[in-house]
């Protein structure tokens, strides 16, 4: 056969799935066991240029419209992701460092630090320690020695991606008769089972400190996200 007829029969070969996979297809999808909104941003992530979401929060389920090759994993996403709360460890670690050196002809800025100084690994004066247990929906505290304190709420958990969401996550100092001071603040995702690291630049109030965030997810079930 030559090359060109070889060519033709491929053409007529492939054109009819590639077409078929290009189909549009729509299903509903009700959650049993989560919020739907908490799944939102990780199924509009999965969408194709022409995919489309309808929410209908009252009944707790969505629409989706997309290729039919793609309609096909957001389903299956969507099956991982509607599962009980699922209930994690948070072991982590805190190091509070020496300040970095200033040889500088320059007169330092207390907010810069040069990266290859934590790159080196500063001097660490003192370590703290402590896990928090959470369940997906749930907020909780843990005190890292008697100067600092970490909050988080675990929003939800990527088992596709083995990634935990972490909502209001802050770590404040502590002085007594005095307000806290929020020194981090902010949400993060976090891979499941390996070390997050957190740096938190000096000021005249607060060290240079090395946060270590490690999500561990556990066995048990405790608690379902939707009441």
């Amino acid at each position: 056969m030559s090359p060109r007829k070889a060519f033709a029969w491929l053409l007529v070969l492939t054109v009819p799935l590639w077409l078929a996979a290009q189909q549009m297809e729509a299903f509903t999808y009700t959650l049993k066991n989560r919020d739907v909104r908490s799944v939102l941003a990780r199924v509009t992530d999965e969408l194709g240029p022409r995919g489309q979401v309808q929410v209908d929060t009252a009944m707790n389920r969505l629409t989706i419209r997309d290729e039919s090759q793609r309609a096909i994993r957001i389903e299956k996403l969507l099956k991982d992701l509607d599962q009980p709360a699922r209930r994690f460890a948070l072991s982590s670690r805190l190091d509070v460092l020496a300040r970095p050196e200033q040889k500088s002809l320059f007169a330092p800025s207390p907010a810069f630090v040069d990266m290859t100084q934590w790159a080196r690994d500063l001097e660490v004066r003192e370590s703290y320690e402590c896990v928090l247990d959470l369940s997906e929906g749930q907020s909780g505290s843990c005190g890292l020695g008697k100067a600092y304190r970490m909050d988080a709420r675990a929003e939800g958990y990527d088992p596709s991606k083995r990634r935990l969401g972490l909502k209001n996550l802050t770590l404040s100092k502590l002085d007594a008769g005095k307000p806290d001071l929020a020194i981090l603040q902010g949400a993060a995702v976090l891979p499941e089972g390996d070390p997050t690291i957190l740096l938190v630049n000096p000021t005249e109030k607060v060290p240079p400190l090395r946060l270590r965030i490690t999500p561990t997810l556990m066995p048990s079930v405790t608690i379902k996200e939707v009441p």
